[in-house]
């Protein structure tokens, strides 16, 4: 057995990992660079070795750390280098154990073109798609004519979604290419692209699977992951609901087949689009999958486990008939974004003052300093019932549960996700969650801001809360209007808002707002609720920050131009910090209403600018300039202004 491994990874995957190692007592050495030394979900490492900037991507820095503290084997995780297959292969020329298949197999599986071809020669469905992965854009936007549209661009070295996006005309294919390149260089060091078919209204099912050396294969099961945006996950549940035995069986038998054919040693995924009763092969992940933990759940097996047995040369620790399963496992992604603002990532500084009593991924207790240049995803929740509908409500209820001030994260959005009736009756499909409007389907942003509104109201370190006419600086608040008890004009994140107090009664309010049903907030010692829901209120700059509804929003009196105007605002700012990746524009130039002016970057997502009117375009900062929330980065003057 392994004695001493190197977690070539960080965050929840490296916690994870070090979880299985403390209860086999195997030791283990974890890796850092500057910006994760915060993290303490590795209390039991025998040493933290220190990397460059970048070090996760740097294999030759990640060796060395395993030499210089005597591992014997390396576990690369997800993500990053995990299914490099440079890495795995140097990592053997060192003289240590790879956990993970053959750098042969991962260099075959990782190309997803070559991958289709090996897969459709050992008799599993596949789509149309390029024969080989590559860079030269124009080969592609050639080999897209054949494909047809719509397609779908995928990086060929990494997964999670990053990089992929979905073209329906040759107009947009060229941009999407070079997006899909640039981000694909940056997460897997790997620029290469492959197009395929798009199938439209299928569902995203994977089975797990394990091989060994000796030439055993198993599954273990399936799941779903079709609740995704931009094609990255955010809820994956076990086993996947709603498929005929007939389908699911032959689904089984067809990962079994591929990973025997490709003698395949370690934990991987198959992952297969399914329409109606055909599935169809799209890729092989050849390491552990984010969503391992719903099958862990259903199964009572732990997947690193066998991946460390399986790794040093071990039997799959049981047969095929040997593996059952029984209830059902939910699991929700905590990102870092803002659902009511077209889930822009949001880093900052996170606390989290309440964790749920379910299984929670994580590798932070309290603090967490979310920066720009990671993933999103900060922890993994992961409830479990006896039944579906235990397992999804379990799931909400953790969502719900889970309390935290400083950012905004996707946990109030994903507990109405959990909630809606299509969810409920699984006739869901990958591209439901980019159909729906958070705003529209999971509530007014005026309803939002109402709630964040309340709760600063409240908040219980104001002098009689409730009082008309107290003042509050350098104005008084609840002014009597009408004989009433008055109005308060507010921005909410800089929008102007203006909120009507229509009764009170010493700790509970009646509030109201523009086109919003009334609000009852009551202050309790020091919880505010609005609705019966709990808000975090603290004092920031001149203002306050609320984190209610799964989002923070900053609440100010209003100091801005007037509900109504209609003046378009000359200045393009940055929605979010990251870096300006790209310029579309020079200074000078004229500009039409709706053109592309830059990209800005943040944790791996990119965001377009585009012009709010036409006019002409001066540029504030320089291609790969790091930016700031609200920086403006363009001015668009009139046309006659500029002259």
């Amino acid at each position: 057995m392994i004695t001493r491994l190197l977690i070539a990874n960080r965050g929840e995957v490296a916690a994870r990992i070090a979880r299985t190692c403390d209860r086999l007592g195997i030791e283990y050495v974890t890796v850092s660079v500057e910006e994760d030394r915060e993290l303490t979900g590795h209390a039991g490492a025998v040493a933290t070795v220190p990397l460059p900037a970048g070090g996760y991507l740097d294999a030759s820095a990640l060796i060395r750390a395993a030499a210089e503290t005597g591992c014997d084997a390396v576990h690369p995780g997800y993500g990053f280098l995990s299914e490099n297959a440079g890495f795995a292969r140097a990592v053997r020329a060192a003289g240590l154990v790879f956990v993970g298949p053959s750098s042969r197999v991962i260099e075959t599986m990782a190309d997803k073109a070559s991958a289709r071809q090996v897969m459709a020669e050992a008799g599993v469905p596949v789509l149309p798609g390029t024969p080989q992965a590559g860079e030269d854009i124009d080969a592609l936007v050639a080999a897209a004519t054949d494909i047809g549209y719509p397609l779908i661009v995928k990086p060929a070295g990494g997964g999670g979604g990053k990089g992929m996006s979905v073209v329906r005309s040759a107009a947009g294919l060229r941009e999407a290419l070079a997006s899909a390149s640039r981000t694909a260089t940056a997460a897997f060091a790997d620029g290469r692209l492959h197009l395929e078919r798009y199938v439209e209204r299928a569902r995203h099912i994977e089975v797990q699977v394990f091989g060994d050396e000796f030439g055993g294969a198993v599954h273990l099961f399936d799941r779903d992951c079709s609740l995704q945006r931009r094609h990255q996950k955010v809820i994956e549940e076990a086993p996947a609901p709603r498929i005929p035995e007939a389908v699911r069986a032959a689904m089984f038998a067809a990962a079994v087949q591929g990973t025997k054919a490709l003698h395949y040693v370690g934990a991987g995924t198959f992952e297969f689009l399914l329409v109606g009763d055909e599935f169809f092969f799209i890729e092989m992940n050849t390491r552990l999958q984010v969503e391992h933990t719903v099958t862990e759940e259903i199964t009572g097996v732990d997947l690193v486990e066998w991946q460390l047995r399986v790794a040093a040369g071990e039997p799959l620790p049981a047969e095929q008939d040997d593996i059952a399963y029984s209830g059902a496992s939910v699991q929700v992604r905590m990102y870092a974004e803002d659902p009511f603002r077209s889930f822009l990532p949001c880093p900052g500084e996170l606390e989290v003052t309440h964790w749920p009593d379910v299984r929670v991924e994580r590798a932070f207790t309290r603090r967490l300093h979310v920066t720009g240049g990671f993933d999103p995803m900060i922890a993994k929740l992961v409830a479990t019932g006896t039944t579906r509908a235990e397992a999804l409500a379990a799931a909400r209820q953790a969502s719900l549960d889970l309390h935290w001030t400083g950012i905004s994260t996707n946990l109030g959005f994903a507990a109405q996700v959990l909630a809606a009736p299509i969810v409920a009756a699984a006739e869901h499909d990958t591209a439901y969650l980019d159909r729906i409007d958070p705003v529209t389907e999971f509530g007014d942003p005026d309803e939002v801001a109402a709630l964040a509104v309340g709760g600063v109201l409240s908040a219980p370190d104001r002098a009689t809360p409730w009082s008309p006419g107290a003042p509050t600086g350098d104005r008084g608040w609840l002014d009597p209007v009408d004989g009433g008890l008055g109005g308060i004009d507010l921005t909410v994140d800089g929008r102007p808002f203006t909120v009507r107090v229509r009764g009170y009664d010493g700790d509970t309010v009646l509030l109201r707002a523009p086109a919003v049903a009334a609000h009852r907030v009551r202050v309790d010692g020091g919880t505010v609720t609005v609705d019966a829901i709990p808000s975090v209120v603290r004092r920031r700059g001149g203002g306050w920050e609320c984190q209610v509804a799964g989002v923070t929003r900053e609440v100010r009196y209003a100091e801005y131009r007037t509900l109504g105007s209609a003046s378009a605002d000359p200045e393009i700012r940055s929605p979010m910090p990251g870096t300006l990746v790209r310029l579309h524009v020079e200074s000078g130039a004229p500009v039409e209403e709706g053109q592309l002016l830059g990209v800005v970057e943040a944790m791996k997502l990119e965001h377009e600018l585009t012009a709010s009117h036409a006019g002409i375009v001066t540029v504030n900062a320089a291609e790969g300039a790091v930016v700031t929330t609200d920086q403006p980065l363009f001015l668009i003057e009139e046309r006659g202004a500029a002259l």
